[in-house]
């Protein structure tokens, strides 16, 4: 759905199916790319406290959950860009990254992302993708909103 997948294929190992990379062609200003749908489950926040540990204290609590939540909010945002827009020829370069938090998501919460393409350019010789990426917990609670700046390489 959305950013018109070219319809062309090649085959992959062992018969399946793969469709052919997103091209700088292929990006449409305005356009929607997707969305999909994140759960901020127990998973999530188990390997966000392997890496940083869990508190103990009532305080570093409240503020780790700020910094979780923001952390968790740039993680669905990655994981929604890799689902989205996919599959992306090698050499892509995640040149910049914008976001502004409106709330965070909180446990066992459902949150819907959405992509869509806001800009693109040549510059210098580069292709250059700006993609906009808005995160609503469940309804329709505004969490984050981010732009991604990408020098596409095909």
């Amino acid at each position: 759905a959305g950013l018109g997948r070219r319809g062309h294929h090649r085959p992959a190992r062992a018969g399946a199916v793969v469709s052919a990379p997103i091209l700088f062609d292929d990006f449409k200003p305005g356009a929607r790319m997707g969305e999909t749908s994140l759960v901020y489950g127990a998973e999530l926040a188990g390997q966000w406290e392997r890496i940083f540990g869990a508190s103990s204290e009532a305080a570093d609590q409240a503020a780790d959950l700020a910094a979780k939540g923001a952390s968790i909010a740039t993680v669905m945002m990655m994981r929604a860009y890799m689902s989205i827009v996919s599959p992306r020829p090698p050499g892509n370069v995640h040149a910049r990254q914008h976001l502004v938090l409106d709330d965070v998501p909180v446990r066992h919460e459902r949150v819907r992302v959405e992509i869509s393409c806001v800009g693109k350019e040549l510059r210098r010789g580069r292709r250059y993708v700006d993609l906009e990426v808005v995160g609503t917990g469940e309804g329709g609670r505004p969490l984050y909103r981010g732009l991604m700046n990408l020098i596409w390489a095909a």
